[in-house]
């Protein structure tokens, strides 16, 4: 953004976009100015006032006085508003004057005002599951381990992946799936395991206590419903083996979220909502089938702090963003929003839904009326509701310092007046980035799940009319897959043929790539 650009060319941008223009200069002189998102104390008697408001997008702007009346709210355009509700657009930008009226002799109060503007999707985004490809695994336990390896063999096609008898850190990976997909090993007492919901699992799952729990099981009810063998080619070439538990299908959960109506499995499916969503979301994980159009990409993780830092260029384009597609539009957008705290690392990619925001505006004191502080909430989906048992969205909070132009719009040539001052909620970083998709072609990696064949089966979505009658009686893995030869892992790089992952290497990183940039 600042290449070929000299520092003398930045102060010229600047100090151009602090001065004000002539009409609003004249409205300043011709009212006493109320600060956006401030107060004016130490008023006396009936007055009149302004308050300027930077965006052409809009807003709810209230006006409160310590005494009196507020009367005669006027916009910009000369029209007369309504104190406390929205203002509308899409040129809202403007001074507002109001008067305060009916104050008794000699009593001093204080005016203030609050601008909100809400920006909200026509159609939010539904929740999903982000289906990890991380395979079930027998492990020492997190807490309360005795540090060594305790399970002294593999069953089935497993893998063991720390010796018999080794020292171990709690939590590390002992046995892991093979190429099947299915944990079929059981942990001795000192070890335990752990149920990953995978795309490829099997009707049930045995646990560590010894109770044999019900489990989703998308491809393997997908294969059964329409003759095919996804469910194998899923465990053999996208099991993932690392520690690692955030790699799995959340852009193309996020993405069907945003594209699609919430899915309805058609009554004779024999499917869930859920298993309904995972196929949709293998349909999706694959970027070179999306074309995003405008964007805020590649934002630095930060986290962003007060002064300068390499977040704040990114401001006035990921505001822009907001305003234009959410708030403008009711457009729901893409945005990979980065770990949750605690503990999350700014490499891990969590992909998201975003809806909505509420964002509260405040003057800067001595800046212009253009310069303004704004507290921002970020309402997305969430990618972790399973059973509908976490359905709380994901809320993140961000705080920066922005310009606007004349013309009502965030002035991205002034970046250099822009701070990316905090982040909170359930946010760690920055995001990476806020994305519009403008069109998207539903081919995941699995070549055997198809859109005719998942919309076939979404009553939601133009399909469910071949799936009206019993839903049929599904058949575990090992009865469904009986007759067929297993799938071998694919080789690594120098023919190996070792799986894409064991417990003491360095993971090799979840499949993702580029999107496909390109506007109307």
């Amino acid at each position: 953004m600042h290449i070929g650009l000299s520092l003398r060319g930045a102060m010229a941008c600047v100090l151009l976009a602090l001065v004000p223009s002539t009409r609003e200069v004249v409205a300043a002189e011709a009212v006493r100015p109320v600060p956006l998102g401030g107060s004016l104390g130490g008023q006396t008697g009936d007055q009149s006032y302004g308050v300027y408001v930077p965006t052409r997008h809009g807003g709810t702007l209230t006006i409160k006085a310590g005494a009196g009346t507020i009367e005669a709210l006027t916009g910009p355009d000369g029209r007369p508003r309504t104190n406390g509700q929205d203002l509308g657009g899409p040129n809202a930008q403007g001074w507002y004057t109001f008067k305060v009226s009916g104050v008794g002799p000699g009593k001093p109060y204080a005016v203030e005002t609050a601008f909100v503007q809400v920006g909200q999707a026509a159609r939010m985004p539904w929740n999903y599951y982000y289906w990890p490809t991380k395979g079930d695994s027998i492990h020492e336990p997190w807490s309360g381990g005795n540090g060594r390896v305790d399970t002294p063999s593999p069953a089935g096609d497993d893998l063991m992946v720390v010796a018999y008898g080794a020292s171990i850190a709690p939590g590390q990976d002992i046995i892991l799936p093979g190429p099947n997909g299915l944990l079929e090993s059981r942990p001795a007492p000192g070890d335990t395991s752990t149920w990953f919901p995978n795309l490829y699992d099997d009707l049930t799952f045995l646990g560590a206590d010894g109770v044999s729990y019900q489990t989703p099981a998308p491809l393997l009810k997908f294969d059964q419903l329409f003759g095919l063998s996804s469910r194998s080619w899923e465990a053999a070439y996208s099991q993932t083996q690392g520690i690692q538990r955030w790699p799995g299908h959340c852009l193309g959960g996020a993405i069907a979220s945003i594209m699609l109506n919430e899915p309805q499995p058609a009554p004779g499916a024999g499917m869930s909502r859920d298993e309904l969503k995972a196929l949709w979301a293998e349909l999706g994980e694959n970027h070179l089938n999306h074309r995003i159009g405008d964007n805020a990409n590649n934002i630095p993780a930060g986290p962003p702090r007060p002064g300068s830092d390499a977040c704040d260029l990114y401001v006035p384009r990921f505001h822009a963003m907001l305003e234009r597609h959410i708030r403008a539009r009711k457009q729901a957008l893409l945005g990979n929003l980065r770990a949750f705290p605690p503990t999350g690392g700014p490499d891990e990619v969590w992909n998201h839904g975003i809806g909505k925001y509420t964002a509260s505006f405040h003057v800067i004191p001595g800046a212009g009326a253009r310069r303004v502080r704004i507290e921002l909430e970020l309402v997305a989906n969430t990618g972790s509701n399973l059973n509908d048992q976490d359905p709380k969205p994901r809320i993140n909070n961000y705080e920066y310092i922005l310009v606007y132009g004349v013309d009502g719009e965030v002035d991205e040539s002034a970046v250099a007046l822009c701070d990316w001052l905090a982040v909170g909620g359930d946010a760690l970083y920055a995001p990476l980035n806020i994305l519009e998709v403008a069109e998207s072609r539903w081919q995941g990696h699995n070549p055997m799940v198809t859109e005719a064949n998942v919309r076939a089966l979404d009553a939601s979505n133009g399909g469910g009319a071949k799936f009206t009658g019993a839903a049929p009686t599904f058949r575990p893995v090992a009865t469904n897959e009986a007759s067929r030869s297993p799938l071998a892992f694919p080789p690594m790089t120098g023919g190996d043929s070792a799986p894409p992952r064991i417990a003491d290497s360095i993971p090799t990183p979840p499949r993702r790539g580029l999107f496909r940039f390109g506007r109307d």
